[in-house]
């Protein structure tokens, strides 16, 4: 188990018993980067408007980037490809207005990026000229009659890989390490908190690209860097062959592959685990835990 302190000494993992401590000495602290955000109302207020006129429920126009903006939000950017956080910063916004615009032309509106009442309007005649039920809103039925793609294909994995994923986390079940947090002859063997190197040597076993990792930090990292993160608001939305970190942005130190979620729990397959059946042991176990932010930090997308 690997922890969001890092040592002096870069060797894995930090005893939980000495994690004060360990603070105390380094004085390092991993935290979530911080991405630009819009700082205007305006700005949340043209995302809201354009969020809505997408059908992705994003509540009053109001520039405030409440929980049902920020939902809507992560929802657009894991359709479009973009780092999953929920943020309006200057690449979510140019997305919708990018999207948006391809509505407009469409539709036979003024394509200015801005979903208005000019473009509800030019929508509701293009769905009834179509046989679409004429709402005005350019959901996913009337965006595939246009012809505009909504879900970016490259960034949504198929079910045949997440079924590889899981099947090689369930081939190591039952693996146990040695003395010194060793694993002889596994290819995740680092001899210290091993649940990165053993999540990471999952995906990348299954054909994913992605570096192998030994710290669960540096799997974030790699996420939000390359548009994987999907935040704890979204847990709900786990799927079979997600990698699963557990804590919190400052205290990110577990990490997984779900093997199944069912509402509000979820089964992960993970490395550097105790025996659920309470024999001392640790290894590769599959167990049960609360889908809950209180428990999981966020997903990282194969």
């Amino acid at each position: 188990m690997t922890f969001a302190v890092r040592p002096r000494r870069r060797k894995g993992t930090v005893a939980l018993g000495v994690l004060t401590a360990a603070i105390a000495a380094t004085g390092t602290l991993i935290t979530a980067p911080s991405p630009a955000v819009a700082t205007t109302t305006s700005d949340v207020r043209l995302a809201q408007t354009d969020l809505n006129g997408l059908a992705y429920s994003a509540g009053a126009v109001d520039g405030n980037a409440g929980a049902r903006t920020k939902a809507a939000t992560e929802s657009f950017q894991s359709d479009r490809c973009l780092g999953v956080d929920g943020l309006i910063g200057p690449q979510t916004l140019g997305g919708l207005r990018s999207v948006v615009k391809q509505v407009q032309v469409k539709s036979g509106a003024t394509a200015d990026g801005t979903y208005g009442s000019g473009t509800t309007g030019a929508v509701k005649r293009y769905q009834r000229a179509h046989h679409l039920s004429a709402d005005g809103i350019a959901g996913p039925g009337t965006m595939k009659s246009m012809g505009i793609t909504r879900v970016v294909p490259a960034c949504h994995t198929s079910s045949a890989l997440r079924t590889k994923i899981v099947r090689i986390a369930k081939s190591q079940i039952g693996v146990t390490e040695s003395r010194g947090k060793c694993v002889p002859g596994k290819p995740y063997n680092v001899c210290a908190g091993w649940c990165a190197a053993f999540a990471t040597w999952v995906w990348r076993d299954a054909g994913v690209r992605i570096p192998y990792m030994t710290y669960v930090p540096s799997v974030y990292d790699w996420a939000v860097a390359h548009g994987k993160w999907v935040g704890a608001s979204r847990l709900s939305t786990a799927q079979p062959g997600d990698l699963i970190i557990f804590g919190h942005a400052g205290y990110r130190y577990h990490i997984g592959v779900v093997d199944h979620a069912s509402g509000h729990s979820v089964r992960v397959i993970s490395g550097n685990t105790s025996d659920p059946g309470g024999s001392g042991r640790i290894g590769v176990y599959d167990k049960t835990y609360p889908l809950s932010s209180s428990v999981f930090y966020g997903l990282v997308r194969p």
